[in-house]
C-alpha cells in the first residue's frame, strides 16, 4: 500500500512541476518585436512627408502560432491539470 502510495505521490508531483514550469515560455513569440528595414524606411518617409505617426503602422503583424499539435497539448494539459486539482482535493480531505 505504500509503496503505491509513493508512485501516485511521484506522478502527481511531476505533472505538477512540468505544468507549473511550463507556463513560463507562454510569452515569447509576443516579446520579441523589431522594427524590418521596409518598416524603417516606411517611418522615415512619413516623416519626411509630415504624415501621422502612428507605431502600430510599422511594427510587424502578429502571428498565429496555433495549429492542431498545440490546441491538442493544450487540452491533454487542461485534462491533466483537472486530474492533478481532484487527485489533490481528494488527497487533502483525507488527511483532514
Amino acid at each position: 500500500m505504500n509503496k503505491v502510495i509513493k508512485i501516485i505521490l511521484i506522478v502527481i508531483t511531476i505533472f505538477f512541476l512540468s505544468l507549473y514550469f511550463s507556463n513560463y515560455n507562454t510569452n515569447y513569440y509576443q516579446t520579441k518585436t523589431y522594427l524590418t528595414e521596409e518598416a524603417i524606411k516606411k517611418y522615415e518617409k512619413d516623416l519626411k512627408d509630415n504624415k501621422n505617426i502612428i507605431s502600430n503602422n510599422y511594427l510587424p503583424k502578429d502571428k498565429n502560432y496555433n495549429n492542431k499539435a498545440s490546441k491538442l497539448g493544450v487540452k491533454v494539459s487542461n485534462f491533466i491539470e483537472k486530474i492533478i486539482n481532484k487527485s489533490l482535493r481528494y488527497i487533502a480531505k483525507c488527511l483532514e
